[in-house]
């Protein structure tokens, strides 16, 4: 008998359940209009959370010896470095497998990393453990940036790679039993040299089942130069490295088409290094493979506008399939100079294309900076949207003369924030659960003699397809109210990533500050006279840890502290949602192709009679950081709605019927509902086989795998 109609463990032969109606999944439930969201901080005095404090990196001595001399000129600054204070990321990720969320946290030299370990599956109640000593985690001899996490020997476990500033990078290894092995001296080009390393990502860029990883490079930070006086020879490179075997890497960074910088589909000469913080593998034109976002950074050179030269854009490295990249950075309407720092992603218009959010230096930053030529506009974090066509649209053009501008159509003012604060760190996601993605923007900067307290943490929520100009341009609001438990603007944001920590159906969030600032906080307004007509104008401020006098610059008393870790937890308002993590099954089912994280895939959330949100997989996106894969879509009063899963590799996935507050695991089924090849027996005999592979593998049980089955049939049929 053969395995098509021989009896299965899913209950019956494959022939009669592909002949079966589906039946209807259960009644909408209702649930209460949601209402104000506010996030509660649980990192308190007494708390493990409340002892994480970012110890500076070794070049902080020179600062401090800064602010002790009667005064210090421009060279003095230059030579004292950036981000002295370190660059600490965190990374939300279940790195034990028990199904709740920890997260990770970067520190400096002489102190050791933070894993802090969920307790809620443990004692049923919300409070983290700091595991990382018995989790081989601390390196307290290094100085460590950002950090990224993902499966990269799909054995079920989440590895970790740390990134170091001036230093080796180390790939730990998950055990599978609370703790990590350091593999980096076996696993070939990964240590990656001794760079600025800042963000790093992962994903399966050539589609083989095996995650590579890809780092976002700045310049050597033991001096400013390359912020202050050098446009691009004090840069260095980003880099790609090919996963082999799932235990070592070879560096294909050249390639692989990712790097040196491409101007035109030429390396210029000498080579155009551009000064990187952030690095996201996301499949932005949902083809089925995995391209590469970069945020480059504009920092203090003058752009070409203003004389000088640009060199800070958000570029778009899009994959031919194979692995191999082009920069279609011009070509798709990205060609704005700009800080950029971070990138989040999200279908902030409802038209089932994926926009992009990008953190940037902010409308302010340059008004304590004398002789720097800036509009308003030329430093807004702002969302891009993209088009059907793969291009993208820019509410604020930073290259043109007059960057603000109405002209009908995109929202000029940003969400009511007219201009926008210092920004790192940037997540999208539905914090209010009421179906539309919403955008954070977190951060502020400590260097030279620039300290910003002008981001209190900002949250734009979406107005929704409702509230869409010209059926196209989202609109946003700035929801003061959310955040306002913490005093972020005290805080130096760095670090940013969301997840579920409570799992109680609302999206919760991290973030880690490099520095505090000690001493009373000037308002720009009383410093210059400006108008930028923004919601912050009234109380933006920096920390005046110099004053002007001619051309140097003397100590105040004002300065910064070590900084500290912030958890907020969402309050929730009573609208529904559903959470989807992704499943691959390569390794587990003959034909499956996926990385175990099912990084790379777009997962699209549609609740019943309402609009569709899309949810990438990533493994390292915003600043140095990471949020949660698994994604939190919001239902409002919806009972139901549908799941649909894009895979690396272009094979689509459906789940119908979701209901309001269930967690799914989804699992990369190998046969796609919308094959146009497949006839229907073929099909449902794919599906099934590959089901019982994930029921014995023990991923799914028996009752889930039929939902599935019943899910992919009833998909087929709506598709043919």
């Amino acid at each position: 008998m053969t395995r098509l109609s021989r009896p299965l463990r899913l209950g019956l032969p494959v022939i009669l359940l592909a002949a079966l109606p589906v039946a209807a999944g259960p009644p909408a439930a209702s649930a209460p209009a949601g209402g104000q969201v506010v996030f509660t901080e649980i990192a308190l005095p007494g708390t493990a959370l409340d002892r994480y404090r970012r110890t500076p990196s070794a070049e902080h001595w020179r600062s401090v010896a800064n602010l002790r001399r009667p005064h210090v000129t421009q060279e003095d600054f230059a030579a004292e470095g950036v981000h002295t204070h370190g660059v600490p990321g965190v990374v939300v990720f279940d790195y034990d497998g028990d199904d709740d969320l920890d997260f990770f946290v970067s520190n400096g030299p002489g102190s050791p990393n933070s894993l802090y370990q969920n307790q809620l599956e443990q004692t049923g109640r919300l409070s983290f453990v700091d595991t990382a000593a018995a989790a081989g985690v601390t390196f307290t001899d290094l100085d460590v940036n950002g950090a990224c996490a993902g499966d990269i020997d799909n054995d079920d476990d989440t590895d970790l790679y740390l990134l170091g500033r001036n230093t080796a990078n180390h790939l730990l290894r998950n055990q599978g039993d609370g703790t990590f092995a350091d593999i980096t001296s076996a696993a070939g080009d990964i240590a990656a040299g001794a760079y600025s390393h800042i963000s790093c990502t992962m994903a399966d860029i050539d589609n083989d089942g095996l995650v590579e990883i890809a780092v976002a490079n700045a310049y050597d930070m033991n001096t400013a130069l390359a912020i202050l006086r050098v446009p691009h020879a004090l840069n260095q490179p980003n880099q790609l490295f090919k996963n082999l075997d799932g235990r070592s890497f070879t560096d294909i960074s050249a390639t692989s088409g990712f790097a040196p910088v491409k101007i035109d589909g030429v390396v210029p000469d000498p080579a155009r290094e551009e000064l990187t913080w952030s690095v996201t593998a996301v499949d932005y034109d949902q083809d089925g493979d995995t391209d590469l976002v970069t945020s480059n950074h504009q920092a203090l050179v003058q752009p070409k506008k203003y004389g000088g030269v640009d060199r800070g854009f958000v570029r778009v490295h899009r994959n031919d399939g194979a692995g191999r990249f082009e920069d279609i950075t011009t070509s798709a309407g990205l060609a704005e100079w700009g800080g950029w720092a971070g990138t989040s992603f999200g279908d902030f218009n409802f038209d089932g294309t994926l926009d992009l959010f990008a953190s940037n230096a902010g409308d302010y930053m340059k008004l304590p900076v004398p002789g720097m030529p800036h509009q308003n506009g030329d430093m807004t974090s702002r969302w891009f949207l993209q088009r059907p066509d793969g291009t993208f649209v820019d509410s604020r053009r930073s290259s043109v003369t007059t960057p603000v501008t109405d002209n009908g159509d995109a929202d000029p003012t940003l969400g009511g924030l007219g201009a926008t604060p210092w920004a790192w760190g940037t997540s999208t996601f539905d914090y209010d659960n009421d179906g539309a993605t919403d955008i954070l923007l977190h951060g502020s900067i400590d260097g030279m003699n620039l300290v910003t307290a002008d981001n209190p943490g900002t949250l734009l929520r979406n107005k929704g397809p409702g509230a869409l100009r010209k059926g196209f341009f989202p609109s946003f609001d700035y929801d003061e109210a959310a955040l306002s438990t913490t005093d972020h603007t005290k805080r130096s944001v760095i670090g940013v990533a969301v997840g579920d920590l409570d799992r109680d159906g609302f999206t919760d969030i991290v973030s880690a500050a490099q520095s505090i600032k000690v001493g009373d906080t000037t308002r720009y307004k009383d410093e210059v006279r400006f108008d930028r007509y923004g919601v912050f104008d009234e109380e933006a401020a920096f920390l005046k840890v110099y004053r002007i006098e001619g051309s140097v610059f003397v100590p105040t008393g004002n300065h910064t502290v070590e900084g500290d870790l912030s958890v907020e937890i969402n309050g929730g308002n009573g609208n529904g949602s559903a959470t989807v993590r992704t499943l691959g099954s390569v390794g587990t089912t003959p034909d499956g192709q996926v990385n175990r994280n099912g990084i790379g895939a777009m997962v699209k959330f549609t609740p019943k009679n309402g609009a569709p949100a899309l949810h990438p997989v990533t493994a390292g996106s915003s600043y140095a950081s990471q949020d949660s894969g698994e994604g939190t879509f919001g239902m409002g009063a919806a009972g139901t709605g549908t799941v649909e899963v894009l895979w690396p590799g272009g094979v689509r996935n459906k789940l119908y019927d979701v209901r309001a507050g269930e967690r799914v695991t989804f699992p990369e089924i190998p046969c796609g509902y919308d094959d146009p090849a497949m006839p229907r027996h073929r099909y449902a005999a794919c599906v099934v086989r590959a089901l019982e592979d994930i029921v014995a593998a023990g991923h799914l049980t028996r009752a889930q795998a039929w939902r599935f089955f019943t899910s992919a049939i009833r998909a087929f049929g709506d598709a043919h």
